[in-house]
């Protein structure tokens, strides 16, 4: 249950509280069972690709973009570049800019 709530872009925490399980006894499990640790980082990637997915599929590609970047930092221009983020971006800019350039479209309320 917790990996497929990771694999539906939940966060870790927000994860963690809906299964009854604290952080911090996830950090520990996760620590002693490199298999655990595994499945939770591929269950990462899958959040991430359904974004992408969602992202390259979509008329209204700035909000998917903005919600993939407030998500992975990696992803974000200001993070990526700053350091704060654990793994550099391997995202070109390019890419970056033409996402960014996708109009937006706002759906009509009824």
């Amino acid at each position: 249950m917790f990996l497929a709530k990771v694999a539906n872009g939940l966060s870790l925490t927000a994860a963690c509280g809906s299964c009854g399980i604290s952080p911090k006894r996830l950090d520990v499990i996760r620590k002693k069972k490199p298999k655990l640790n595994a499945q939770i980082l591929a269950a990462q990637a899958q959040a991430e690709e359904a974004l992408i997915n969602k992202i390259m599929n979509s008329r209204d590609g700035k909000l998917a973009l903005a919600f993939l970047q407030s998500r992975f930092p990696h992803w974000n221009p200001k993070t990526a570049t700053s350091g704060n983020s654990p793994a550099k971006s391997t995202i070109s800019p390019e890419l970056l800019a033409q996402l960014s350039s996708i109009p937006e479209r706002v759906k009509a309320r009824n």
